[in-house]
């Protein structure tokens, strides 16, 4: 009996090695990517040159990541999320709006920070946005969950209108997309020079107030298509 706890336990402890030497060689693979990145641009760097600057081989790097579209979409995966953290739970000092224009505009300030002082890694944003990469996908879905979740707040505390709050939060990303979206926020200042982001946040969120509710709003866009579209 105690022979097979040790061999479980040395198993255990092996099995727990490789997980640690995975976990470092993945790491270092992408600082390297990042780091390589950062000076040329994604396009201009390749698993080749990854496994250069680690001196190993590129099969080496292959053993972690089966592409270097696999290696990219994970430091995405890891720029959002050192540059966007999950939203943490408000105090209770301010009111659901406040903290919902104050999220958003934390978002847009970040990815300004980001295309200010990482012009590369911006670049490597811009087309992970662009091409729907799942990283980026999973970070835009992280965003509609937070501002959802804010609504649904709001909806409590009767600040909010009665609504749908996926709804809503779809609806209220879609309108801000050009402040925290890297495809679009670029043309912001070039297209709208007479709004400012706090404007147009502060104008979407009191879309949450008044007006028809989620319902309503779905069905009379219903009706104006069908109108539209003619007998």
């Amino acid at each position: 009996m105690l022979d097979s706890d040790n061999c479980r336990s040395d198993m255990d402890q092996r099995r727990t090695g490789r997980q640690e030497s995975r976990g470092t060689n993945v790491a270092r693979i992408l600082s390297a990517a990042e780091t390589l990145c950062a000076i040329y641009g994604s396009g201009k760097t390749n698993v080749c040159d990854i496994a250069s600057y680690l001196k190993m081989s590129p099969a080496n790097v292959y053993r972690f990541f089966p592409s270097k579209l696999a290696i990219y979409d994970e430091l995405v995966a890891r720029v959002l999320e050192n540059n966007f953290p999950v939203m943490q739970p408000g105090s209770g000092r301010f009111t659901s709006a406040e903290t919902l224009r104050e999220f958003m505009l934390g978002l847009h300030r970040r990815v300004l920070a980001l295309m200010r002082d990482e012009e590369k890694i911006f670049e490597l944003l811009t087309v992970a946005d662009d091409e729907r990469w799942p990283a980026f996908e999973a970070h835009a879905t992280r965003v509609r969950d937070a501002v959802a979740g804010l609504v649904e707040e709001g909806v409590r505390a009767q600040e909010f209108r009665q609504q749908d709050s996926r709804w809503a939060a779809e609806c209220l990303c879609a309108s801000t997309a050009s402040l925290w979206g890297p495809k679009a926020i670029k043309n912001l200042q070039l297209r709208h020079p007479l709004i400012t982001p706090e404007d147009l946040v502060s104008f979407s969120v009191e879309a949450l107030r008044d007006g028809p509710a989620g319902d309503d709003c779905r069905h009379q866009s219903r009706c104006s298509a069908s109108a539209a579209a003619g007998p």
